[in-house]
């Protein structure tokens, strides 16, 4: 059976995604996925989303997304990067689809390399899936956003061309209007997905110009619907809590995201950002997660007036073609299409607008649409040109793009090999920003993480050298010396964080968790009330009062806070399964089990959950049931002697003398006086 040739570009496409992304299944949470999806209230809890403040949250879609992946996958992290691999494969296939549609409009449907546009369509997408710089975006799961973002701009911008294809080829309403219907949803998607998707109308208003014809009103008109999507964005911002006042009234802080840089130090340092994106999309080396980047603070210092010149050239270069060409179905409309494209969607991340990271390479992701139509346009053209006197061109065309799509994907899944571990990626940026202290923190947590804590603690010492007033460093290392059992010092530690960072309910909390471990409750208690009035969603220290509350024996009152701590967080496990030790202690044991199994749906793994519920079936005289739980237990921490002893103690009673004994003697064995004397008696 003959395969049609865009079914066989599409499996190569897909087959080439694949092939570079297979070694990123297992590649664990890394930089702050942790924040964005374990932690996140909106993806712990899918419900939340499901409120209209959840739904005017920004970036609520791909929020959506994240949620479902934990609601079915929990924190196994193979099912997020399946999801980030197929949003990657589909970007390509929408990609390859868009330019076929390019050259079926007015503006190019009698252009010269009509005939190759199946291959212009085939090489961009392939320059696309396989370049080294898109791994950011797909590795590093919460950069979901930016994936997703551009998912929904291709598919909206591909629609419209759909609609004014049809609206051209005068097809019934219910068709052609189906399409701009779809345009505009798959813009509101993006611009939930994402903010960077601002900038979508103007993509789509520069399609309607630059490939179609007719009434300039009637073309306006078509337009109008699409800008008024503009003000997806700015509401979504109000409903996320802030106000009119502070988005009208006050510019400033409505156009600057959690940094003091000056907007115009942020602009001149972003001319010289472009033009390395520019040199990463040609010569993809040297990538790192967290660039050592310099703020430049004038425009005439030589890097940026040097970068600003080259940009403007590019910039100038992609107008000049549309002024050569404005009268002729030439394909240097599309060359200049794809420049421009790249401009337009860095112009929300690289411009005034100052941003705490001047340079992050996922944000290449949806601009490096527009590099992949423009080079490999350009190269056909070029190659067009040269057929007349040199036949062969075409052939060494086709074969050095192949070439560079087989270097790309070999490069990329190389970059996917630093990704494979937190410890691995973080001495990668190490090695290439080594007076930068984020990369030593992120060395330093992710030995923590591996529980090498003298190690944790040197990584976070040398960022606290390189950066004093680094807060987030001094509570990390306050964090490894309670983990140690160095309480004082890690107090210490905290405190100076605090005093970086009085604001910050994390810090107050894990300094209540030092004070409450040396046992000084009342310190305790006035840190986590502190954390609480900072920030009133902050579940986890109701949930630490509540264990101070169960430690003192206040019971009732350690099971206010775990409630009051479910209502906000409902997915973690502890949560359900201290309040189900509570609910024990109290006598109520139906409202025990119901909380140990609501753990345990949560986290299958909750070894103390299993306990808790096993010992109260032991209580209950349900013994089958106890056992089956405690065997649960033990199959984690299989010589943990009191585990050993409840499941001996559930055996026994269950008349299963012999198994009674073996658990008894194990337990004895590791040092239970208990045990030894239970195999005492059972002798």
């Amino acid at each position: 059976m003959a395969f049609s040739p865009m079914l066989l570009h599409a499996i190569l496409l897909i087959l080439c995604g694949l092939a570079v992304y297979s070694n990123t299944l297992h590649v664990p949470f890394q930089f702050d996925d942790p924040t964005n999806i374990a932690d996140k209230p909106v993806v712990r809890n899918i419900g939340l989303l499901g409120t209209w403040d959840g739904v005017m949250q920004p970036r609520s879609l791909t929020y959506f997304t994240l949620a479902m992946n934990y609601r079915l996958q929990g924190t196994t992290v193979t099912g997020y990067h399946i999801v980030n691999i197929l949003i990657h494969v589909t970007n390509a296939l929408l990609l390859y689809g868009f330019v076929i549609l390019i050259f079926r409009t007015p503006g190019l449907r009698q252009s010269p390399l009509k005939d190759h546009a199946g291959l212009i369509a085939l090489f961009s997408a392939l320059l696309f899936v396989s370049h080294p710089v898109q791994t950011q975006a797909v590795t590093y799961i919460v950069q979901r956003l930016a994936s997703l973002a551009a998912l929904f701009s291709l598919a909206a911008v591909s629609a419209y061309l759909k609609f004014r294809l049809a609206h051209e080829e005068r097809r019934s309403g219910v068709a052609r209007w189906g399409w701009y219907a779809a345009s505009l949803v798959a813009v509101a998607a993006a611009m939930k997905s994402k903010e960077t998707a601002f900038t979508l109308p103007f993509l789509i208003a520069l399609c309607e110009f630059l490939f179609f014809t007719g009434d300039i009103r009637k073309r306006a008109a078509l337009l109008l619907p699409f800008l008024i999507t503009l003000l997806i964005i700015p509401v979504s911002m109000l409903g996320a809590g802030g106000s009119l006042g502070e988005m009208v009234g006050d510019v400033s802080r409505a156009t600057r995201l959690e940094t003091n840089l000056p907007r115009m130090h942020y602009l001149f340092t972003e001319f010289r950002v472009i033009a390395t994106y520019v040199r990463l999309l040609f010569f993809p080396m040297n990538q790192n997660l967290d660039y050592d980047y310099p703020v430049f603070q004038s425009f005439f210092v030589p890097e940026v007036f040097i970068s600003f010149l080259f940009l403007a050239a590019l910039f100038g270069g992609a107008l000049y073609l549309l002024y050569r060409d404005r009268n002729s179905p030439a394909v240097a409309r599309l060359v200049a299409f794809g420049m421009l494209w790249f401009f337009i969607t860095l112009s929300v991340e690289s411009s005034v607008i100052p941003i705490a990271d001047v340079i992050f390479e996922h944000r290449l992701y949806l601009p490096s649409i527009g590099f992949a139509i423009a080079t490999t346009t350009a190269l056909f053209q070029a190659a067009g040109m040269l057929l007349k006197r040199r036949p062969w061109a075409k052939t060494a065309l086709l074969t050095a793009l192949t070439l560079v799509v087989i270097l790309f994907s070999g490069l990329a899944y190389a970059r996917n090999t630093v990704w494979r571990s937190e410890e691995s990626l973080w001495l990668d940026v190490i090695e290439k920003s080594p007076m930068k202290a984020r990369g030593y923190n992120g060395l330093g947590l992710a030995l923590l993480n591996k529980h090498a804590y003298d190690r944790a603690i040197e990584a976070f010492a040398r960022a606290m050298e390189l950066e004093p007033a680094y807060g987030t460093a001094f509570n990390n290392i306050g964090n490894a010396l309670y983990f140690t059992g160095r309480y004082d010092q890690a107090i210490e530690a905290q405190t100076r964080a605090i005093l970086l960072q009085p604001v910050n309910a994390v810090f107050l909390d894990n300094r209540g968790l030092s004070h409450a471990a040396r046992g000084d409750d009342e310190h305790a208690l006035e840190d986590y009330a502190r954390a609480i009035a900072l920030d009133p969603s902050y579940a986890k220290s109701y949930h630490n009062i509540g264990v101070l509350y169960h430690r003192r024996g206040l019971y009732q009152q350690a099971i206010e806070q775990y409630t009051k701590a479910i209502a906000l967080d409902p997915a973690t496990s502890a949560f359900h399964g201290n309040r189900g030790l509570a609910y024990a202690e109290l006598g109520e044991y139906e409202k025990s089990i119901a909380d140990f199994s609501k753990a345990l749906l949560l986290d299958p793994l909750n070894i103390q959950a299993h306990s808790g519920r096993g010992e109260v079936y032991i209580r209950e005289k349900r013994y089958d049931e106890a056992i089956a739980d405690l065997t649960e237990a033990l199959s984690a921490e299989p010589f943990n002697p009191p585990l050993l002893m409840l499941r001996g103690t559930a055996q026994e009673q269950a008349g299963r003398t012999i198994q009674a004994l073996a658990d008894f003697q194990l337990a004895c064995d590791k040092g239970d006086r208990q045990g030894c004397s239970a195999v005492k008696r059972l002798k």
